[in-house]
């Protein structure tokens, strides 16, 4: 086997120069040409006979590379050489291909790069291709993901065995305080110990938690992330040991943690996850699992694992009757559901504009194969076989691809760039968009297949022609009209996948301009919003919530500039609590089967500060949310909803929390406008707003309506009740509805962007099929304009192929475009449904782009000189 490799590798290298081949044929032809003299003929009908005998030089030459081991590789350089000739000898042809294989193919690239770093690539932690988030889900219902109870954490942590590590953690915003800097919000996660174990994280200063640390009446211990060391502390040294304050309760800085470190999501404070009597009860899930698999461990597997435990402890416990078990990857956890499949849907748009792109290619190819007919008989006639033909087309193909794909590469790292800088304010702090080994895989294998895709049918029809045909004088229009079929087929396809293109981008910017005009009477430019936490720890019950909110709501509204103040749950469009409800003489026996509600808890003033006018009934009262006198006001639709064609006015319902315990029997005192309160769905529940003092909320926002900013008045008036209490989240109400759409925007600039680059390619593709027909039917068009016709006839006959291929294409792509915009307007992410009179708009906008790209050759075609065309070949 050695000796064969080396011999192969040596003929590989030291091939012989051609001038020794030529000497060896040559010696073969004289040796057949003395044979011949010796038997009785003539020297000329010898070496005649002889060359007979011997066949073609060229294909003798071949033939004996051939037997040679590395033969291909001489061939394949002389097809590669070939190749570049070919493309140098037509710059602006090979130049207008290669950018059009730049969109395409960069696009491609810049869209695999984000969905490698959202979907597949794993998370840049030890380990991480084997991290998983493990979740409780209700088996009943909705079949919504549930957080776990510590009880059942133990139980899960203790049995497994699937697993090298089993922690968990839960989240909070928490308020760190100490003298010297004012008091700060950020987002904490009391964790088991083992946490930074399992992701092998180690502090830069200091230490990260221990076991001890969870022990009961161990000294309360806080880790602090990278930014707000630098940030808060300005990197001193000497951090470790500092006394803060996390919540009004002392703690001790014991480490900090390095620079991209944010474990789970977006983490700036650790502390230990200290069992209490309210964590050991089974009915309370607060906890998120989180845990390294053993090596060679599948995911179903410790999902089979686990639901084996699940369903254990659900005959043992009642309350864990219809609950299971949810074993996901970190990924899948975090970036699954609604953003896999529109990041997929990212990649199957940039997929259709690189079939655009490559039938756009072909139809330049197949245009061009007709001009190279003389060429190729000409090969032919010289002995080159149809194979060979082929390989040095498809090679010119895939060279022309490459070209492009190289100049693409530009065009994705800037896309790239854009995308991440967009995206930033959202993103997950483990995701970076950049291009590894897989993506560039996948970009070489794009060149190659988008090569051979666009490069086969005009190779192999290139490669047949009728060499007698094609050489005879004023044969040059043989087989001009073949394969028109074939062009004809690629702008139908063009046509019907931009239309595809466009409804999905239409989806996009529909949402998009939906959600922006949400709740059109509230002036979201003055109304400035934040957010207030009240810590459990200083405020223990509904009455001291309540209290302080009724101190500094008179605050609020005492600011200078300040029309209106109001304290709710949640501001405008800003999301809502859910509960389910039973409406007085309509008992539900079954809780899985009563319905469920969106709540906004409220102080009265708040319709008034948000200008939402009430259409019948009252605004609450300082009365109304304690005893003997619970409220509520609904929406226009909820009160239809909820008793159609009654009057809702002094109805009674109540609500039930999630350990199934009823609240109070609660009157309908007023009806208010419909407005939007969730943005995120295109289904929204029954609205219906309470009176905060019915619950005693600790974390609310704070609603004034100024015309100059707020913010500052509004801190001082909480400070002056709370030193240590800071507001996060501020935002004019405008600001924050954009930063809810930042999804729709970014993603229907990019769905936009591939649908109008589409319906360009798909433009210049008829344009190009229509002007090379048209210049086919040169003689043609001359003799029917000699003969009388005018111009409408000229403009018709030319224009009638064009089109019908634009119907047909349309036709195709509303089939296939109707079941896309009814898969995107069920996903709550776009919340919007395309009607008919959209789709009627999006198809004549493009059959109008078409008819355009058609009549311009059309009408240059009116303009031919009947003499000269007639002449034309």
């Amino acid at each position: 086997m050695i000796t064969e490799f080396l011999t192969r590798l040596r003929f590989l290298v030291f091939r012989k120069k051609r001038s020794e081949f030529d000497e060896e044929l040559r010696f073969h032809l004289e040796q057949s040409i003395a044979m011949k003299v010796a038997g009785g003929l003539n020297a000329g009908e010898a070496r005649r006979q002889a060359l007979i005998d011997f066949g073609g030089v060229e294909r003798a030459r071949e033939q004996c590379e051939e037997q040679r081991p590395g033969w291909w590789a001489g061939l394949l350089s002389q097809d590669l050489r070939c190749a570049l000739r070919g493309i140098f000898a037509h710059r602006w042809f090979s130049g207008a291909i290669i950018l059009t294989l730049a969109l395409g193919i960069g696009l491609n690239t810049m869209v695999f790069t984000l969905v490698n770093a959202v979907l597949f690539k794993p998370v840049p932690q030890p380990n991480g291709n084997r991290l998983v988030s493990v979740m409780e889900r209700n088996l009943k219902g909705d079949d919504r993901s549930l957080p776990l109870s510590y009880p059942d954490f133990v139980d899960y942590r203790t049995q497994a065995t699937s697993y090298e590590f089993f922690e968990a953690t839960t989240d909070q915003d928490a308020v760190m305080s100490e003298r010297g800097n004012p008091p700060q919000q950020f987002h904490l996660d009391r964790c088991t110990a083992g946490i930074f174990s399992m992701v092998e994280a180690k502090a830069i200063l200091g230490r990260g938690l221990q076991e001890s640390d969870e022990q009961a009446g161990a000294p309360p211990v806080v880790v602090i992330g990278y930014n707000v060391w630098k940030e808060r502390y300005a990197g001193v040294a000497g951090i470790v040991g500092r006394q803060v304050q996390v919540d009004g309760q002392p703690a001790t800085i014991v480490g900090v943690m390095p620079k991209d470190f944010r474990f789970p999501h977006g983490v700036d404070l650790w502390m230990p996850l200290i069992p209490n009597a309210d964590l050991f009860k089974r009915e309370n899930r607060l906890l998120r699992g989180y845990a390294i698999l053993k090596p060679h461990v599948a995911v179903k597997n410790a999902q089979t694992e686990l639901s084996g435990i699940s369903a254990r402890l659900a005959r043992q416990y009642p309350v864990n009757k219809d609950l299971g078990i949810s074993v996901l990857t970190f990924n899948d956890r975090f970036n699954g559901g609604q953003i896999r499949i529109v990041f997929l849907l990212m990649l199957a748009g940039v997929g259709f504009v690189l079939l655009i792109a490559c039938a756009d290619v072909a139809n330049m190819m197949l245009s061009r194969s007709l001009n190279r007919q003389r060429e190729m008989s000409i090969r032919s006639a010289l002995g080159a076989s149809r194979w060979r033909i082929v390989r040095q087309l498809l090679l010119e193909s895939v060279l022309l691809s490459a070209l492009g794909g190289l100049m693409g590469l530009g065009l994705a790292q800037g896309g790239i760039r854009w995308f991440d800088l967009a995206t930033a304010p959202i993103r997950p702090d483990w995701i970076h968009f950049t291009m590894n080994f897989p993506v560039f895989g996948y970009f070489a294998a794009l060149c190659i297949f988008s090569g051979l895709l666009f490069g086969i049918a005009p190779a192999l029809r290139s490669s047949k022609p009728n060499p007698i045909d094609v050489l005879k004088d004023g044969a040059h229009s043989v087989g001009r009209r073949r394969g028109g079929w074939l062009s004809s087929v690629l702008v139908m396809f063009q046509f019907a996948v931009t239309l595809v293109l466009l409804t999905g981008a239409g989806m996009f910017v529909r949402s998009l301009l939906v959600r922006l005009a949400v709740n059109p009477s509230i002036p979201a430019d003055r109304i400035t919003t934040a957010r207030l936490h009240l810590p459990e720890d200083r405020y223990k019950d509904n009455d001291a919530r309540i209290h302080f909110f009724d101190q500094l709501l008179p605050r609020l509204r005492s600011i200078p500039g300040a029309s209106h103040a109001a304290i709710a749950s949640a501001a405008p469009a800003m999301g809502t609590a859910d509960q389910q409800i039973e409406l007085e003489h309509q008992p539900i026996a079954n809780p899985a089967q009563r319905p469920r509600i969106s709540f906004v808890a409220q102080s009265p003033g708040y319709f008034e500060t948000i200008h939402v006018p009430l259409q019948q009934g009252r605004d609450f009262t300082d009365t109304d949310g304690t005893p003997h006198h619970e409220a509520a006001i609904v929406t226009r639709d909820a009160a239809m909803r909820l008793w159609p064609g009654e009057n809702p006015m002094g109805k009674r319902f109540r609500l039930f929390d999630e350990k199934n315990q009823p609240s109070a029997w609660i009157t309908i005192v007023g009806v208010s406008a419909d407005m939007v309160q969730e943005l995120q769905t295109n289904d929204p529940r029954p609205l219906l707003f309470v009176p905060y003092r019915q619950e005693g909320w600790d974390n609310m926002a704070l609603v004034v309506d100024a015309a100059t900013d707020p913010l500052p008045s509004m801190r001082q008036a909480v400070q002056s009740l709370d030193g240590e209490l800071p507001l996060s989240e501020p935002f004019r109400l405008n600001d924050a509805l954009d930063q809810l759409v930042w999804f729709l925007r970014v993603f229907g600039r990019v769905f936009a962007g591939f649908a109008l680059i589409g319906m360009l390619m798909a433009s210049v593709g008829i344009y190009a099929v229509i002007a090379h027909a048209t210049e086919n039917r040169t003689q043609e068009i001359g003799v029917r304009i000699a003969l009388g016709a005018n111009l409408r006839n000229i403009l018709a006959l030319v224009m009638a192929r064009g089109l019908w291929q634009i119907s047909v294409g349309l036709v195709v792509g509303l089939a296939a475009a109707l079941p896309l915009a009814h898969f995107l307007g069920s996903a709550p992410l776009l919340a919007s449904r395309f009607s008919a009179t959209d789709f009627l708009a999006i198809a004549s906008m493009l059959a109008l782009v078409g008819v355009f790209a058609c009549w311009l050759p059309a009408r240059r075609a009116t303009t031919l000189d009947p003499v000269r065309a007639i002449r034309y070949e």
